[in-house]
């Protein structure tokens, strides 16, 4: 009896430990709330024209002459953008201006919603990558992780540790000033599942990515908050506007291994990056 005891408390103690292993700690802001009004500089934008050939239900809007010439055309300076953060970064939002068109993109649980506010519908994708642990989203594995602006990632930039800096080539730069705030500088070299490289630049202040510079084989990118306050959100940033018509996008095409995204049109694409495709410009491309 006393053997099987002792055995029992063995076996309490061990699944105890593993336990506290698999214990993930929660990625948080050192700020409660915020308002950030970001800019972003998407480098030379591709021929979209050229897509066309790819042939897949996913490129279908690609034969489309007034959508190629919306697309060819589009200069990210001309779009603005402000992101909502509450509950230390768990809660955000982007609110997306391009000429006419207003997005606004939400994640609640592991879905993100570009709404369109003008129509009031919103379509829907999910968090790929993972859930709520990596919020910058992640698209076959091209998330950002820890530095997209105003967005809680994979990174725990208050608390870097050794496992940390090692895995993403992560080198401190000293500070720098952004939006009026003193940020520490880092480098870093994260590699996805498919064996690319970013390199990135990123300010951080509390916790917060506040300005990126994202080189890649493709472009660089950067996007840099120019207003940073620290304040009360109202909660109706974070839920679903009353009445909105929640669609889901259609999961084929592309070429026969991506997904198509309504032609990155109607608000569809779920904004370049604010949960769709991981990359940092949230809801920039919704509602074109």
């Amino acid at each position: 009896m006393k053997k099987f005891l002792m055995a029992a408390l063995i076996l309490a103690v061990g699944v105890s430990a593993s336990a506290k292993k698999k214990e993930v700690k929660e990625v948080l802001f050192g700020i409660k709330s915020g308002v950030i009004t970001v800019t972003s500089d998407m480098g030379d934008m591709p021929d979209f024209s050229q897509m066309a050939a790819m042939g897949g239900g996913g490129v279908a809007a690609f034969n489309d002459s007034a959508f190629l010439a919306r697309m060819n055309s589009f200069n990210s300076s001309d779009m603005r953008e402000q992101i909502y953060f509450d509950d230390y970064g768990k809660k955000t939002a982007r609110i997306t201006v391009y000429g006419e068109n207003i997005t606004r993109t939400i994640s609640v649980g592991d879905t993100t919603y570009t709404i369109n506010e003008k129509e009031n519908t919103a379509t829907a994708m999910p968090i790929f990558g993972g859930g709520r642990s990596g919020r910058s989203g992640g698209f076959g594995g091209f998330s950002m992780g820890g530095a997209q602006i105003g967005q809680l990632g994979e990174i725990d930039w208050m608390n870097l540790d050794k496992k940390t800096i090692r895995r993403n080539k992560i080198k401190e730069l000293g500070e720098e000033q952004v939006a009026g705030v003193t940020c520490k500088k880092y480098s870093m070299s994260p590699s996805n599942q498919m064996g690319f490289t970013q390199n990135i630049t990123v300010c951080i202040y509390e916790g917060i990515p506040l300005s990126t510079v994202t080189e890649s084989d493709w472009s660089t990118t950067s996007q840099t908050a120019q207003n940073f306050i620290a304040e009360d959100v109202d909660p109706a940033f974070f839920t679903l506007p009353k009445g909105c018509v929640v669609s889901q996008p259609n999961m084929g095409g592309f070429g026969g291994g991506m997904m198509d995204f309504g032609g990155f049109g109607g608000g569809d694409f779920g904004g370049f990056g604010g949960g769709g495709f991981g990359g940092g410009f949230g809801g920039g491309f919704g509602g074109f």
